[in-house]
């Protein structure tokens, strides 16, 4: 079951300010993916991998408009 009660909602934009450190902490979760994955430590480089494309997703939709 889902819930549709802020499907409708207008989403507002964050600030510049915190658009930009939403955008360097993607840079440093795909640096630390990048440094786990040559240490094969693959467990870890997903984690970070996905951190950053989650923040990737949320700059997307409240940054880039």
């Amino acid at each position: 079951m889902t819930n549709n009660a802020l499907a409708n909602k207008e989403i507002e934009p964050y600030s510049q300010e915190t658009c930009q450190k939403i955008y360097e902490s993607i840079g440093t979760f795909v640096l630390l993916a990048d440094t786990e994955w040559k240490k094969e430590k693959e467990k870890k480089a997903m984690f970070y991998s996905t951190a950053a494309s989650n923040y990737a997703t949320i700059y997307e939709t409240v940054c880039s408009k």
